[in-house]
């Protein structure tokens, strides 16, 4: 009988906090402060609680951002430690703690539910130590941009919800509610955030990597970038585009523009995972019709059920892409990911893939 393959790899992302303060809307401020503690459990429940305050979309997104700057603490631990939250959107509200990236993905997934397009977006933060001229070897905040209305509009949750202190030979987290990150003027916006990617700027004449390092104030980062783009062309173009092509579209879109191989091999490294776990369950999904055919015609198996030759073509072409990929970052390594390790083990898959379709012929 053939043996199942276990070749599951989890994708990654960096991440830092920071701090900011403004006013809120005081009635949707105060409803998601009292949200009962049982539907708090369950991001469907939640969602469906806190819309029922708001008397439009822009409402709809200031109560969950309420929500979240409330309830969620900066997870100091997890950040100093590299302790990935493998969760998700669950483990954020079991435990009530994320990074940034946790921040963003929980946020996305409320609007999501409630029919509001948002993204996740990975750049380069100016937290408060940052100094002019320092380079950036890789992305290292996450903050949304929702569509309101046919706008779109900046939020970062993590920034608003609160900040971190080094007092006592530690770091403490204090949660402290403000909204100056909360729909926030692009041309403001980005003296503090620089999207990987330009066209998330949402900027006509976008800041270049390199005024962003040099510059403190907005106005002479914008006084000094030439370039320019219609970003709402490049968005709705991007917004036609699966899953898979709006991720590697984006990874191009910040190799271009700034070209760290972190953050490329990043990009690319992600994609890889997810063709490489799909390629590895069509594969497995084989083998066990396989094997049962095995077993019920006395060792001689029959191309039936799911053992097929679109199971194991399925398996193929998600390797084959794994494979393209990682050619692009074969060299690349880190604490994380070793892009050489998933190649050689999904020309593993590929290849018992490949012997498993030749008992079909």
């Amino acid at each position: 009988m053939l043996l199942a393959l276990s070749l599951s790899f989890r994708a990654f992302s960096q991440n830092m906090p920071g701090k900011k303060a403004d006013t809120i809307d005081q009635r949707l401020y105060n409803y998601a402060l009292n949200s009962p503690y049982d539907v708090a459990q369950d991001i469907d429940k939640l969602v469906t609680y806190l819309q029922q305050a708001a008397s439009g979309k822009k409402d709809i997104v200031k109560t969950f951002s309420y929500w979240i700057m409330q309830n969620i603490s900066y997870d100091i631990e997890g950040f100093l430690t590299g302790t990935v939250n493998t969760e998700g959107v669950n483990g954020t509200l079991a435990t009530k703690k994320g990074i940034c990236q946790d921040y963003s993905e929980l946020f996305k997934a409320m609007c999501d539910r409630a029919g509001i397009p948002c993204y996740v977006i990975a750049g380069y933060a100016k937290a408060f130590d940052y100094q002019a001229g320092k380079k950036f070897d890789k992305t290292n905040h996450a903050w949304n941009i929702v569509k309101v209305d046919g706008i779109y509009y900046l939020l970062d949750l993590t920034w608003s919800s609160g900040y971190v202190q080094y007092a006592n030979d530690s770091w403490h987290y204090y949660i402290k509610p403000d909204a100056s990150q909360l729909f926030t003027a692009p041309e403001v916006f980005v003296e503090k955030h620089l999207p990987a990617d330009p066209q998330w700027q949402l900027l006509g004449h976008p800041v270049s990597m390199n005024a962003f390092m040099n510059y403190y104030s907005s106005r002479d980062m914008l006084n000094n970038s030439t370039g320019v783009l219609n970003f709402a062309e490049s968005i709705r173009q991007y917004e036609q585009l699966d899953k898979n092509s709006q991720e590697l579209k984006s990874a191009d879109n910040a190799y271009n523009f700034y070209p760290v191989l972190a953050d490329y091999a990043y990009h690319y490294y992600n994609r890889a995972v997810d063709f490489s776990n799909n390629a590895t369950d069509f594969y497995n999904s084989a083998v066990s019709s396989y094997n049962k055919s095995i077993s019920d015609n006395g060792g001689n198996p029959l191309p039936q059920d799911d053992y097929n030759k679109t199971v194991i073509n399925n398996a193929i072409d998600n390797y084959r892409k794994a494979i393209k990929l990682l050619g692009k970052i074969s060299s690349y390594a880190d604490s994380q990911i070793n892009a050489s390790d998933l190649l050689e083990k999904c020309q593993l898959g590929l290849d018992s893939s490949n012997e498993l379709l030749k008992t079909l012929h």
